[in-house]
């Protein structure tokens, strides 16, 4: 018997699996509300109809105690004062009892209204007999006994008003519990769908931008595989070497005048203090071949300038004029006299205006073709492509970790909800949307 008794106890009864949809759950939750008000309406118009019973006795007696005269006789004083806390008892009673109306049993809301203003009701009347019941009660205490008993009663079917609809309301806040869970599922539900929707045209734009991208590399490797733009590319480099070499004799050009630029600062220096004399054109190429020699290079009449400066210079250092070391002046004279006689500035000059006419040729060819350009237009789309498909990607990581999100809270919502409709409806309930 004593093993029978510990291992032979009933299994807990399993509840019984229903799966419904979210609506249908919803509406058999509503139905269930509206079940549990219906439920209460018959016991609360009965202790409803037992007040206002009460209330008519308790209107008359107050309607008999303000007819009452007094059988004995009493100071006046007093007599006023009673007469006094009647008036205002009666006053207070009947509000109180005018105040009380009939349960409405629509929604929750309205219960918990019905139920308020009862109690509120209840508890003036209570606070009216407090208040005056002493006074009263010096003259009247007859009248006054029978309106508190009805009173007394009246709390009592009032108490049991309370008590329904307090487990009424006990019941339903259990249902809306269950219908607030409900809401927040399907608000998470909608939120979800709305990240879905959001998340489909992006993934459509991220597939459309990866085409354009692939399109314009091919494009592009086509292009740069193409003869003539090889072609282009070789005149490219060629440009690239014609640009060193003009850049190379360029200062190659300036170097030849500054080699001179020791005398012909004291040149310039003389003419200052007024020592010697030059004319304006003079003095401008002085200056240039000391501060820009490249420019001496930008025409014929520069240079032919420049060749008689550097004679000028010459002359004005074999006169010691120009004071330099003996091995400088004989260099310096040397040099200006090599470049005078074998007209190396002209030959500068031609080397680099024909580097100039080279590279403004290939030039010309590099800005009229249209490889160079289409390559260029095909390079920053597939940059502009490249940087919106980051952007695009970027957007949909951030969305799509807040579908999970969402995914996550939703499941977590959805079992809360399942457990606690269950525990409500008694049915092991399993939301199938």
């Amino acid at each position: 018997m004593f093993f029978k008794r510990i291992f032979g106890r009933d299994k807990p009864k399993e509840l019984k699996i229903e799966s419904v949809s979210i609506e249908a759950l919803r509406e058999r939750i509503d139905a269930l509300k509206m079940e549990k008000l219906a439920a209460a309406q018959p016991k609360l118009t009965t202790n409803f109809n037992k007040i206002v019973e009460k209330k008519e006795r308790i209107l008359s007696g107050l309607k008999n105690l303000g007819a009452a005269e007094s059988t004995e006789e009493v100071h006046a004083g007093l007599y006023k004062a009673v007469d006094e806390a009647r008036r205002l008892f009666t006053d207070k009673l009947t509000r109180a009892l005018q105040s009380v109306r009939p349960p409405n049993t629509t929604t929750s809301s309205d219960l918990v209204a019905f139920d308020s203003s009862l109690t509120r009701a209840v508890n003036l009347m209570t606070d009216a007999i407090a208040a005056h019941y002493y006074y009263i009660a010096r003259l009247f205490a007859q009248h006054l006994h029978i309106i508190k008993s009805y009173l007394r009663e009246l709390q009592n079917f009032a108490k049991d008003i309370h008590i329904t609809v307090e487990k009424t309301l006990s019941e339903i806040r259990s249902l809306e519990d269950v219908s607030s869970k409900i809401a927040l599922y399907t608000d998470l539900i909608k939120q979800g769908e709305n990240l879905r929707t959001n998340i489909v045209p992006l993934e459509q734009h991220a597939t459309d931008l990866e085409g354009l991208i692939n399109t314009k590399r091919v494009q592009l490797a086509q292009l740069v595989d193409d003869k003539d733009f090889k072609q282009l590319e070789r005149s490219q480099q060629e440009l690239k070497q014609i640009e060193q070499e003009l850049s190379r004799a360029k200062t190659v050009a300036a170097h030849t005048i500054l080699n001179f630029s020791r005398p012909l600062r004291k040149m310039r220096k003389l003419v200052t203090d007024g020592e010697y004399q030059i004319d304006r054109e003079t003095a401008k190429i002085l200056e240039i071949c000391i501060e820009n020699p490249i420019d001496v290079f930008q025409s014929d009449e520069k240079l032919l300038a420049t060749t008689a400066l550097l004679s000028k210079m010459i002359e004005l250092i074999e006169k010691d004029k120009i004071s330099l070391e003996t091995r400088e002046h004989k260099k310096r004279v040397k040099d200006a006299r090599s470049i005078i006689e074998n007209k190396t500035l002209a030959e500068l000059k031609e080397n680099i205006e024909q580097l100039n006419s080279r590279k403004q040729a290939l030039d010309d060819v590099h800005q009229k073709s249209p490889l160079l350009k289409k390559k260029t237009e095909l390079e920053h789309a597939l940059e502009r492509h490249t940087l919106d498909l980051e952007h695009v990607k970027k957007s949909l990581e951030e969305l799509r970790r807040d579908l999970q999100r969402s995914d996550e809270e939703i499941n977590r919502n959805k079992n809360e909800l399942e457990e606690t409709a269950s525990k409500v409806i008694s049915t092991a309930v399993k939301i199938t949307s």
